[in-house]
């Protein structure tokens, strides 16, 4: 864990905390942190400042010494460790005839960690009786990645299914080191409309399960899985139904019938659940 940052900040931050979530380093800055201490979530500023060097160091380590390796990674704005930490990455993106050709000037790093709750579902997963598809809605940071992992873990375990997680950015799967399930299989690091695509046709799943839904790419895979008989657990972010259905691939995909209920978590916790007819009934008075 955090091998790519100086041994000294590494130690600082996890003396400090008792579990860690999310880091921020920013060039010319302290380093603020988001953790659990003594059972509350709280964000502290640690006294290191961050410069260029710290920043360029800490990208090489997360791939390993080699930048070209990660080069798709980086251009996407993401890399993962080999620890299974999501790094997002900001600096200079360089276009040459409207197509991407690389980053430099790099300027900060949002270091966020894959965290595990087996059970945290269990609730949810009691009012189910049959597999049914899900919609998991929250801002981010408030648990939607960790709860249909777990949830894929109910349906692969409880249920006896087989379940597909397309693991885009190595968070379902921690990069291979969390308990998915033991009938379930795993595309790492593939789009989602490969992952859609290929995964039905290949691997021939009951469940399919996929974080972030956001282009219109990733709707039309959950919508061609659906037709075809596959269940499917995603999640997507906003705080609201209204707000939700203003997002126009999301209103087209709840319009056809694909999910049947809508989970909103706030803090981790569940803060409404929506049936089909509920949303149906709100869509047709908006």
């Amino acid at each position: 864990m955090l091998n790519f940052i100086p041994t000294k900040l590494k130690t600082a931050i996890l003396n400090s905390f008792d579990k860690v979530f999310e880091i921020r380093l920013r060039v010319g800055q302290d380093v603020v942190v988001r953790g659990l201490k003594n059972f509350k979530i709280i964000n502290q500023r640690i006294a290191f400042q961050i410069n260029n060097e710290t920043i360029n160091q800490s990208i090489l380590a997360l791939t390993d010494y080699s930048i070209y390796s990660k080069e798709d990674e980086l251009m996407k704005g993401i890399i993962t460790s080999s620890e299974g930490e999501r790094v997002g990455v900001c600096g200079e993106f360089v276009y040459t005839d409207g197509k991407l050709v690389t980053v430099k000037n790099f300027s900060s790093l949002c270091i966020r960690f894959p965290n595990d709750c087996i059970g945290c579902s269990n609730e949810f997963f009691s009012t189910v009786d049959s597999p049914q598809s899900v919609l998991v809605v929250s801002p981010p940071f408030h648990g939607k990645t960790t709860f249909i992992r777990d949830l894929g873990r109910n349906y692969s375990d409880k249920f006896s299914l087989n379940v597909l997680f397309i693991d885009e950015k190595d968070e379902l799967s921690g990069g291979g080191k969390f308990y998915l399930g033991k009938n379930s299989d795993v595309i790492r690091n593939s789009t989602k409309k490969f992952g859609f695509y290929n995964g039905v046709r290949a691997i021939n799943p009951d469940v399919i399960i996929c974080d972030e839904l956001t282009i219109e790419d990733d709707f039309l895979g959950v919508q061609f899985s659906s037709l075809s008989g596959v269940k499917v657990i995603a999640s997507t972010h906003s705080n609201s139904l209204e707000k939700l259905l203003k997002k126009e691939n999301i209103s087209k995909i709840l319009k056809s019938f694909t999910f049947d209920k809508i989970v909103f978590l706030e803090n981790f916790e569940i803060k409404k659940i929506y049936g089909e007819d509920e949303w149906q009934s709100f869509l047709s008075e908006c």
